[in-house]
Order: C-alpha cells, then structure tokens, then sequence
C-alpha cells in the first residue's frame, strides 16, 4: 500500500530506510513499517529521518532477531462455534507472507474443519488484510421447525356484527353460532420438525423439539372422514366453548327471555325457551321449539314443530310459521303458518293458513273471532264468531299451498301453450317460403332456432302437464273432505268458504256443523262425521 513511499534494507548493521520521496509524513512512515513487519526502531532516529527526509538509507533501529517476526495468522472462534475469523500479522520485511494452506492449517489447529468459506480464505492472502478480522468459517444454524397449532375456521366467540355505520343491529344480532352436520370447524396444522445444525469445529446442534397439539373437541365433533387434520361437526347445532373444548349443542336452552340481553336465535337443532319472545325479535330454527311465556310482535319459524304455553300477542307483526304444528295458548293480531294448529284458548283477529286442521278447544273461552282461517280439511272450535257479529271468515276444503301451486300450474301451462301457438304459425309461414324457393339464409337460421325453441317447450310443457294432474287427483280426493264445527255456538257474521261455496250465517248456530252437500253449505249436528 505504501510502494513509492519508504525503501526498507536491513544488513547486520541495523534496518535503514530510505525516503522515495520528498513529501513523506510521519503516519505513512510508521504505517508502512508496521505492514512491513518492524515493531522495534528508535523513534528518535526515526524523527530525525523525517526531518532530514534522507534519500539515502538512515538507520533507525539495530538488528533484533527476536523482533523480526514471522507472520503471524490469528483464528477466533464466536463462542457459540458458529463462525471463525482470521486475521495477519504482517512478518518481517525479509520474510514471507504466509499462503492460503497456511491459513487451513492455522483453522485446522484451531479444530475448524466445517463451512470454511475459500473465498474468504484467498482474500485475506491475496489483499494481506491486517487491520480487519474477516469470517473464514461459518456453521449451519439448526432450522427451528414449528409446533403443530389448531386453526378456527369458526369461531364460537364471534364478535357482534356492526353495520356501515359501526352500529350493533340488537334486534337481529345473535350470540349463537350454528354448525351442520359435516361442516368444517378448524384445521389442524401439523407440527414441522427443525433441521439440526453443524458448528465451525462440526459438532452438532440439535433443533428444538416441536410440540403436536390434539384438537380441542368435545362432543358432537370428530375428524373428518379420511382427513385426520380436519375437525368437522357430525351433528346439528349449536357450537360452544365449553370446558375449553369445541362441543356441538343439539338442543338450545334459554332460561330467560329473548331480549336484548340474548339477541335473536337462529339455531339449527331444538329450542327450548323458559321466558318470553319479545318484540322485534325472532327465533328461527331447524328443530322444534317450545316456547314457555308469550311472543310479542316477534317472528318465530321451525322446520319441526312449535309450541308456545303462553300464547301470541301478535300486534299485526308478529308471525309464527312451523313446517309441522303449531300449539299455543291463544292467538290475538297474529299471523300463523302451519301443518296443523291446535289453540287451547281464543284465536282472535289472526290470519292462519293450515294444511290440515285448526282445532281450538280445551280452554275456558275456546274461540274463533276476527281474522281469516284458512285450513285444509277442518276448523273446530267451541264458540266461532262474537255476539258482536265481528268478521270472521272461515275456508275450508282446499289446502292453500296446493291451491296456489295450482294457480302457478294453470299460468304457466297457459304461457307455454301460447308461445308454442305462435312458434307454430311462424313455422307454418317459413316452411311454406321454403317450399316456394324463397327462404334465405337469415330466414333458414330463424326456422332452425324456432324449431328447437318448439321442442324446448314441448320437453319443459310434459312435467308440468304431470303435476297438475297428480295435483288435481289430489285435490279431488279433498272434496270429500271439509268441515267447519262450533260446539257451543257459531254466531252471525261469520262467512265460511266450504269446498269453493260459500255461505254467510245469519243466525246463530248452535252444536253445528257447516258441510258441503250437493253443492250447498248444510248444517248439520256438532259431531257429525263425514
């Protein structure tokens, strides 16, 4: 680094120096007797050549053989032996530099035998670094792996949804989280195992030990079938936290009211509710639910079945709807959709529509007044109508959603029969052109596309043709049933629809019943029997 500066001899006399230029400093001059390997001079000399700035050799220091030094090659190792670094010290002047295999064997001595980095090695011979400790060796870090962890794919403690404008909807919020047989739950990431790793002296450092962790599952969960690392419900429900463990709950219990402090219930298994519903609120499930107190002005709907011991108070919003029956206390301003409805008590101003049968009896005051009832075989009832002549109005003999499925039938065979007409009049008019010669290719391409829009609605035409004929059937079978009963007393005002005839009662009735004979509403004893 300092060629052009300082021109070293040394002879038994002493070690000379001579100045290769006129502008030499003192720091270049002890540099370059460090990199040259003289640690012993006389500093006096020295300062006196400097002043002199002598061209001619100037001796400064005698000759030491214990001074003069070979080079000296310094391997440190990191004391976690995962890298080694080495260093020089420049020997004298009239002595080699040391060579690469020096430096292995200097590694060698120090037991490095791992990772030793050639390039490193060269560059430190090549450049004769001495005022830097470059890494020459480097180990492999052991590769720590992973511990297996569960993965929620839902999550029991679900926070409350909020809308655009961060509001909590209390009404339609729910805390239930619901599961269906099959559905996934969490996953199971497996645990990774680590690498071990190798220190500079080859020794070996071993990767900590990863840790597997089971699924939390309680009951009503298990690995999916073929996939151990899938967690999946095998039942209906409701998913909780409970003894730290996911658990499927098949049936829901509340032991108070829904309210506010519950939210609404959308549930997949049954519901049993000890309070109220109240209004605004729903409970919707795919079981059967039974409900102790009353409902007010709220939306209850079951798959199964639903039973309410207190009754409905219905304020002209609340709404009932099961796939099976529906048993309750009583009905006031309500709206009801059922198999069959059973009423201990009065059902008043209610729209129902019914499959089968409403039965309302048992109860101190069992009675129909106000409203609409709609059934499909019979309306029973200890006292129908009010003294007050209030409007109530019974049908019966046709059950409403076949009666409408009906009417769907009827409109969409009639839209079919009328587009199949007009296709048939263009076809008509194209086949005649193509006989006389006259059908271009435009023309040629609407005849192909209406003549497989003739065969799509032919093919969509037959099944519905088959149901409303099945429908029919079972609509005639029907006829022969349909009955209106008041044990007590039907009073005026009352209008009953039996069968498609109506008839309006203008007396009162007593232990009656209204059928349907020879085209007519008859009356006939309360426990007639058709």
């Amino acid at each position: 680094m300092y060629e052009g500066v300082l021109k070293l001899e040394a002879n038994d006399q002493g070690v000379w120096v001579s100045a290769l230029k006129d502008n030499i400093s003192q720091s270049e001059v002890l540099a370059c007797l460090r990199e040259n390997g003289v640690r012993k001079y006389d500093m006096k000399l020295l300062e006196e050549f400097l002043r002199l700035k002598s061209r001619s050799p100037f001796r400064i220091a005698p000759r030491d053989p214990l001074q003069e030094k070979d080079a000296q090659i310094l391997i440190r190792l990191a004391k976690d032996r995962m890298s080694a670094t080495a260093s020089l010290e420049a020997p004298f002047f009239t002595k080699p530099w040391p060579a690469e295999q020096d430096v292995r064997d200097a590694l060698a001595q120090k037991g490095v035998v791992f990772g030793i980095d050639d390039e490193a090695v060269s560059d430190l011979i090549r450049k004769r670094v001495l005022d830097d400790s470059p890494v020459v060796a480097r180990g492999i870090p052991p590769r720590e792996g992973k511990n297996a962890r569960i993965e929620l794919k839902i999550d029991p403690d679900r926070p409350l949804e909020v809308d655009e404008n961060e509001r909590v909807d209390h009404w339609n919020r729910s805390t239930l989280v619901n599961v269906t047989t099959g559905q996934e739950i969490a996953v199971k990431h497996p645990a990774v195992p680590g690498e071990n790793g190798t220190t500079v002296i080859g020794s070996v450092v071993k990767a900590a030990a990863v840790k597997d962790i089971a699924f939390p599952a309680g009951s009503g969960l298990g690995t999916a079938e073929g996939n151990e690392l899938s967690l999946v419900a095998v039942t209906d429900g409701r998913l909780v936290w409970r003894d730290r463990k996911l658990t499927v709950i098949p049936e829901l219990e509340i032991k108070g009211d829904i309210d506010f402090g519950v939210g609404s219930v959308d549930f997949t298994g049954a519901v049993r509710i000890k309070g109220a519903v109240r209004e605004g609120f729903h409970v919707i499930s795919m079981g059967d639910i039974e409900i102790g107190e009353m409902v007010e002005g709220a939306h209850v709907e079951s798959r199964g079945s639903v039973t309410i011991h207190g009754g409905v108070r219905g304020m002209s919003k609340g709404l009932v709807r099961a796939d099976g029956d529906i048993t309750l206390g009583f009905a006031d301003q309500a709206t009801l959709y059922c198999e069959n409805l059973y009423v201990k008590n009065a059902l008043l101003h209610s729209h129902a529509t019914v499959q089968g049968a409403v039965i309302v009896s048992g109860g101190g005051k069992a009675q129909i007044a106000g409203g609409r009832i709609e059934a499909g075989t019979e309306v029973s009832c200890q006292i129908l109508g009010s003294e007050m002549g209030t409007r109530t109005e019974i049908v019966v003999g046709i059950p409403p959603d076949q009666l409408e499925r009906r009417r769907t039938l009827q409109s969409e065979i009639a839209q079919h029969k009328e587009n199949l007409e007009k296709l048939e009049a263009n076809l008509v008019f194209l086949k005649k052109l193509e006989a006389a010669g006259q059908l271009d290719d435009s023309k040629r391409a609407i005849m192909v596309s209406a003549t497989k829009m003739k065969f799509q609605l032919q093919a969509a035409l037959s099944p519905l043709k088959e149901e409303l004929a099945s429908l029919e059937e079972c609509l005639n079978a029907l006829r022969n049933k349909g009955i209106v009963r008041a044990r007590e007393v039907c009073y005026p005002g009352v209008l009953i629809s039996l069968k498609g005839v109506s008839y309006v009662v203008r007396e009162a009735c007593k232990f009656s019943s209204f059928v349907v004979e020879n085209g007519t509403v008859v009356l006939k004893p309360f426990d007639y029997q058709l």
